[in-house]
C-alpha cells in the first residue's frame, strides 16, 4: 500500500472502542448491512454519508465494563482528535458534522 491512506469499514451490530485504532486510521465508515456497493459509492465520494449512529460509541473499556446494559444513553462516549463526541444520532458527512431535522429531533438526548 506504501503511502496510501487505509479506510475501515465497519459492519457493527453492537458498539466498538473507536479509541483502539481511530487515529491510525484516516478514513472509518460505520455500516449496519447495507449493500457493498453503497460503501464504495461513499468510498468513492459518488454519494455523500448521511446515516446517524443509532448507538453511542464508548470512550474506552472501562466504560463499556460500567454500563448497564438496560439503561439508555448512559455512557461516556467517545471523542475524536477533532472534538467530535460519537453518541447516539451523531454523524459525519464530507461537508462536517450532520446537523439537519433528524439530529435536533434527538438532540435532547445528548
Amino acid at each position: 500500500m506504501g503511502n496510501k491512506p487505509v479506510i475501515v469499514s465497519l459492519v457493527l451490530s453492537n458498539p466498538f472502542v473507536p479509541a483502539e485504532f481511530e487515529k491510525e486510521a484516516p478514513g472509518i465508515i460505520v455500516s449496519f448491512g447495507v449493500q457493498d456497493q453503497a460503501l464504495l459509492d461513499i468510498i468513492s465520494g459518488a454519494a455523500n454519508p448521511s446515516g446517524l449512529l443509532p448507538i453511542q460509541l464508548p470512550a474506552n473499556m472501562k466504560t463499556v465494563e460500567e454500563q448497564k446494559e438496560d439503561v439508555p444513553h448512559d455512557m461516556e462516549c467517545y471523542v475524536d482528535s477533532e472534538g467530535n463526541k460519537y453518541d447516539f444520532s451523531f454523524a459525519l458527512s464530507f461537508k462536517g458534522v450532520v446537523i439537519d431535522n433528524r439530529t435536533a429531533k434527538y438532540k435532547h438526548k445528548r
